[in-house]
């Protein structure tokens, strides 16, 4: 019965966390960058409590903290919150997922925002190959990563 119990209450605290993280989603939206990044710190945390680090809502949690951040222009930040979480996803979802794919892309511009362009770079040609196993050479998402990535080049 006590087990039934703590698996209802995990339940319950995991839709409470769902409901959190549209509120914090909300907050982000209206512009609220630093209420939005304090509670997606919350999350994390919470999420990493019940549902465990692994958990894909635990990963879009700190996904959404990064994004904030990065919004916020917050660069550094966001970066030392992306570094970790894309070696994460890529150890529990695989490194073709769609999410590690974002999380790529999204760690590239902030690199770029704050200054880093060899490392912009770097996390571009890396998300150039994994794209060039999913996708036809001629795709545009692959056209495009690779014209972002010689400007880069340039201007290093």
């Amino acid at each position: 019965m006590l087990c039934k119990i703590a698996r209802m209450s995990s339940v319950g605290e995991l839709e409470e966390l769902t409901a959190r993280n549209a509120q914090a989603q909300a907050r982000a939206h209206a512009g609220d960058f630093r209420g939005a990044a304090a509670e997606f710190r919350a999350l994390a945390r919470d999420f990493t409590r019940v549902a465990g680090a692994d958990d894909p809502a635990t990963l879009a949690v700190r996904l959404n903290l990064a994004r904030v951040l990065g919004t916020a222009k917050q660069f550094g930040k966001a970066v030392e919150v992306c570094e970790p979480l894309l070696r994460d996803q890529v150890r529990v979802l695989g490194p073709e997922h769609d999410d590690v794919l974002e999380t790529r892309q999204l760690l590239a511009g902030l690199r770029y925002s704050a200054g880093d362009t060899a490392g912009a770079a770097a996390d571009l040609e890396q998300l150039l190959t994994a794209l060039s196993r999913l996708l036809m050479p001629t795709h545009d998402r692959i056209t495009k990563v690779k014209r972002d990535i010689a400007f880069l080049k340039r201007t290093t």
